[in-house]
């Protein structure tokens, strides 16, 4: 079966030919365009310039997927694409093109709930991964730990208080003057420091509950940032810049993997899913495969390119699902439940 996934939930525009096999996903071809160069002066995404960019960068991306496959759409099986949550007027460009090429072609069409395609990208790395598992997606809007029993089933654990694990690291490089986006800048930049700067302290929560909360971080960042004169502007070569990023990524790691363990043994893993933007992250990474492998995990991280927001992860998962009945009453919603 080939699938043809779109994904427009925020300011990555992709579209991606997905060739599902008795083996799992292949991947035959995706196209991706970026926005980080128009939002860059803001220090974060602006909804309207997403979505105006989007309208442009549409009919691009799905002819180039197309092309790469070697594909004409008449050859689709079926369209997945991303319904939500997001950004609606992003999420609204690509999910009214997938419909108007669903009817125009009589394609099978597949909305994709955008943390199921965070899920579906793990088949990728692992197609054949035993379940249930524990999977933790994490990016710069959603940091949540779900138990799951199979690739399309999702049941919340525990998520964040506050913010996303991602804003952590995109609000402190914009502190430092890094750059936008901030995690790859700041994930960079530990891995040149010969050492860490102090360790941030973990939140504790009255209610004994287990949780996340990373706006105390932030402002803790916000707080060393100000006491040492100049560190905003010194720039990526300074030594102390390294040493926080490198601090940073430890702690938000550490914080992201500590409850894995009681939790896993509570409902009896097999497996630990990490997807997500945030799961491009050195740090996390590497403490993830150490602590997979102590527990006796099957551990499934996408490669970087399917971690980040990508048409194949939305064509991944609706490869699983069933297609709509009808189309038409169907609409994007930023706020859509699992």
């Amino acid at each position: 079966m080939w699938v043809l996934g779109l994904e427009s939930s925020c300011d990555d525009c992709s579209a991606a030919v997905v060739e599902e096999t008795p083996a799992g996903p292949v991947l035959r071809a995706m196209a991706k365009q970026s926005q980080d160069q128009l939002h860059s002066p803001y220090g974060g995404v602006v909804p309207e310039l997403a979505a105006r960019e989007h309208l442009l960068q549409i009919r691009n991306v799905i002819q180039e997927a197309l092309a790469k496959a070697e594909l004409p759409l008449q050859k689709i099986d079926r369209i997945a694409v991303t319904q939500g949550p997001g950004l609606v007027g992003s999420l609204l460009t690509l999910f009214s093109a997938s419909k108007a090429l669903a009817w125009r072609e009589n394609i099978p069409w597949v909305p994709v709930h955008h943390l199921l395609g965070h899920l579906g990208a793990a088949r990728f790395a692992v197609p054949d991964l035993p379940f249930p598992a524990l999977a933790l997606l994490v990016s710069g809007g959603h940091t949540h730990l779900y138990r799951s029993e199979g690739w399309t089933h999702l049941e919340l654990l525990q998520k964040t208080r506050d913010d996303a694990a991602g804003e952590a690291f995109d609000k402190t490089a914009r502190m430092l003057n890094l750059g936008y986006p901030g995690g790859p800048v700041v994930d960079t930049l530990a891995q040149r420091a010969e050492q860490a700067a102090a360790a941030f302290t973990a939140p504790k929560f009255r209610d004994g509950k287990a949780s996340w909360s990373f706006s105390g971080l932030k402002t803790a960042m916000k707080l060393r940032i100000a006491a040492e004169p100049g560190l905003a502007v010194a720039g990526p070569e300074d030594a102390r810049v390294q040493a926080l990023c490198r601090s940073l990524n430890e702690t938000v790691a550490a914080w992201l993997l500590k409850p894995i363990p009681a939790i896993a043994k509570e409902t009896a893993a097999l497996s630990l899913i990490i997807s997500g933007g945030v799961a491009c992250n050195s740090e996390l990474r590497a403490q993830a495969k150490l602590l997979a492998a102590r527990l006796g995990l099957r551990l499934a991280i996408p490669e970087p390119r399917f971690c980040t927001d990508n048409g194949a992860m939305i064509a991944s998962a609706g490869a699983l699902l069933p297609p709509a009945e009808d189309p038409w009453p169907v609409n994007a919603d930023s706020n859509l439940k699992l």
